[in-house]
């Protein structure tokens, strides 16, 4: 069954159940949904669930909003009415929803990932339930960084450099930093022993588990299918990769070029007038991605910042679908959502395109987002690997480098 078949008939599904509802003399819920906080739950495999909490806010007869928590971040989604009980939830930026059931308190539904076949994975949700996971145990002693490994010992191994916060109402705030990016903002808490944290974003579907000691072990999911095992102990030596060293420009190249579409099919290259003269950020990304998220609002309010001092931004974008309409609506999507006020240029497709053969001067492209700094003459003088955003406690001090590099950039 092709997707957009397959989405139309779980659609058709709901509203039939709403009919049958009323054939069988049951009463249609009508009134409003309970506004306040309610614990969602996302069934990512037969053994693994996992939570996350929102707030609902009642905007009109037929519309919410749907806000989704994570330890400090609040991520307002578009919740609205479309039969008597039944609701479709579209998260900002991200291509992802939810398309729900009501019945009382609860809502029961799925959360839909177009870009991927059959992907869809069972939500239900209840009001008035603040609690995310048991939280029966200080964690205190956790405060802190641990070295993660993921996978050791196997091919596949990857480390990490995970950040504890313990809030003592709040439970366990965390996020892991990689060599690629950050898991953004965790949440937690703790009981017989047994650590649970998770992450709910739009895109992002994380979820931990670990038993408490001077070591942590446990498992890591992410989405529907990944697993890998984990542990994590102290260790200060312990340093992530510089990420202005991963990338760079392969011999033979003097700089980088580029030539892609913008959202209304004009070609836009370097060589164009509005770049002449000026320092340019040149931003490898995607609407899928959640590091992307964090970089383009950064990236957007430094542009703000230093656009009259001659700072241009371009962002070449690879997205998770061949069909060039389609991703030019997502692209005009995360543009309004994230207020973006520089340049969205579509690059090319993830699954066919590999970004580091449309841009051949790289060495490669390990992250998305890639940041490529370029002076008034356009030569590289920087290449920043992945993004650790404001999740992370290395945020400011990143924010405050970058603002003094920008400005000796644009004072050349």
């Amino acid at each position: 069954m092709r997707l957009k078949t397959a989405l139309w008939v779980l659609s058709a599904f709901i509203f039939m159940a709403c009919n049958e509802s009323n054939k069988e003399g049951e009463r249609l819920e009508t009134s409003p949904l309970s506004e306040g906080i309610w614990q969602g739950q996302i069934e990512q495999n037969d053994s693994t669930s996992l939570k996350f909490n929102f707030n609902i806010e009642h905007l009109s007869d037929s519309s919410y909003v749907f806000k989704v928590m994570n330890a400090e971040e609040e991520i307002s989604a578009t919740m609205w009415q479309i039969a008597p009980d039944s609701f479709k939830i579209e998260m900002p930026v991200f291509a992802n929803y939810f398309l729900v059931k009501r019945s009382g308190d609860q809502l029961k539904g799925f959360y839909i990932n177009p870009d991927a076949d059959d992907y869809k994975l069972a939500f239900s949700a209840i009001a008035n339930r603040s609690e995310r996971y048991p939280n029966e145990e200080d964690l205190s002693e956790l405060g802190g960084y641990w070295k993660v490994v993921f996978e050791k010992n196997t091919e596949d191994e990857y480390a990490g450099l995970a950040y504890f916060d313990w809030k003592s109402e709040e439970g366990l705030y965390a996020t892991i930093m990689t060599a690629t990016g950050d898991y953004r903002y965790l949440e937690g808490s703790a009981a017989n022993g047994n650590l649970q944290f998770s992450a709910f974003d739009g895109a992002h579907l994380f979820s931990f588990n670990a038993s408490v000691g001077d070591t942590l072990r446990g498992s890591f999911y992410s989405g529907r299918s990944y697993h890998a095992n984990w542990i994590a102990y102290r260790d200060s030596s312990f340093r992530l990769p510089d990420p202005d060293t991963l990338t760079y420009i392969n011999e033979g190249y003097t700089g980088i070029d580029f030539a892609f579409p913008n959202l209304e099919g004009d070609t836009i290259q370097l060589q164009d007038e509005q770049f002449e003269g000026k320092a340019v950020v040149v931003q490898i990304s995607g609407t899928w991605c959640p590091n992307c998220y964090d970089e383009s609002r950064y990236m957007a309010d430094i542009y703000q910042q230093y656009q009259d001092q001659g700072l241009e931004i371009v962002c070449l974008s690879f997205e998770r679908t061949r069909d060039y309409a389609t991703a030019q609506k997502r692209l005009a999507k995360m543009k309004r959502d994230l207020n973006i006020p520089y340049t969205v240029l579509l690059a090319g497709a993830t699954r066919e395109d590999k970004a580091a053969e449309k841009l051949p001067m790289l060495n490669h492209i390990m992250s998305y987002p890639t940041a490529i700094y370029l002076d008034k003459n356009h030569m590289v003088r920087k290449i920043h690997t992945g993004f650790a955003g404001p999740g992370t406690p290395v945020w400011e001090d990143f924010v405050s480098e970058n603002d003094a590099f920008l400005q000796k950039l644009l004072n050349e």
